[in-house]
């Protein structure tokens, strides 16, 4: 659901035109606005991203109005992000995927760069005894809440009406990467169902005979119990090439060469970077 209230400014940044052209949108009824208590104008994301398609706006326009999706601001850095999360600042954390999404800056940097090398980093900060498993935990929470607010303020692709299903794997509590998934899946257009961390694969085989996905995407940092994952995996694997959809493997358990030769799948995306581009190929060769 995407229920963020957003400022005209934030609309004039969203669909690369200026403050006045929103305004007027508002006053000729193209955009339906809410007004605050002291009389603000503020709009619903869905109403923007109705509006954005329906008038097949460029981004990149010069047109009398408009203005280039220039970059106004850096790039926020991973070390001020983990400060932020250690520090429990959910609103700052927040705050800062907004405005640079805002900035024009692409959804796939704020999760490449500024959020997984954060993550990256607090992991070290745990090994080293730097930080504690609370801490660890609190901040991820952060993350979380962080990413909803942007997923709050993202307009993604037109829907092409095709489900991705993604998950972790059974044994792996670490649900974070499947929500930064499904952040990528949803911005190009797909459906997504979430079924978030330790998803036991025959109870995945199973929603997937119902659901009928194009794409099933899995993540993981270690398989415990790998004969018996490799072997459920492999009734899986038989159900999804059975209704043609495509399997996707993600995360440090699957980088290793003997664990991808019991998991085949139809691709290892390496990063978010990788997943996206093959999220774009996938929707387009469907």
């Amino acid at each position: 659901m995407r229920t963020a209230q957003l400022t005209t400014k934030q609309v004039a940044r969203l669909l690369s035109v200026s403050e006045a052209t929103v305004k007027r949108w508002a006053d000729n009824g193209v955009l339906m606005p809410a007004k605050t208590v002291g009389g603000h104008r503020r709009f619903g994301i869905e109403s923007v991203a109705h509006l954005r398609r329906d008038k097949h706006l460029k981004t990149n326009s010069t047109a009398t109005g408009k203005v280039s999706r220039k970059r106004t601001t850096p790039l926020p850095s991973s070390d001020h992000f983990l400060r932020l999360i250690l520090a429990g600042d959910e609103l700052e954390a927040g705050a800062m995927l907004v405005e640079a999404y805002l900035a024009h800056h692409s959804l796939v940097s704020l999760l490449q760069t500024t959020v997984t090398e954060a993550m990256h980093r607090l992991g070290d900060l745990w090994l080293k005894g730097s930080v504690t498993i609370a801490d660890e935990h609190m901040a991820t929470r952060v993350v979380l809440t962080a990413i909803q607010k942007l997923r709050g303020v993202m307009l993604p692709h037109e829907s092409h009406g095709w489900t991705a299903i993604c998950c972790a794997a059974e044994g792996e509590l670490h649900e974070l990467p499947v929500h930064l998934v499904e952040l990528i899946f949803e911005s190009e257009g797909w459906q997504v169902i979430n079924l978030g961390a330790n998803t036991p694969l025959f109870s995945l085989q199973e929603l997937v005979s119902r659901q009928r996905p194009r794409v099933v995407c899995i993540s993981a940092r270690t398989i415990a119990d790998l004969d018996r994952a490799t072997a459920e995996f492999a009734q899986l694997r038989r159900v999804a090439n059975r209704l043609g959809a495509k399997i996707v493997l993600g995360g440090e358990a699957f980088r290793n060469a003997d664990v991808r030769g019991r998991f085949p799948a139809d691709s290892y995306p390496g990063d978010f970077r990788a997943l996206s581009r093959l999220a774009q190929k996938l929707a387009k060769g469907m």
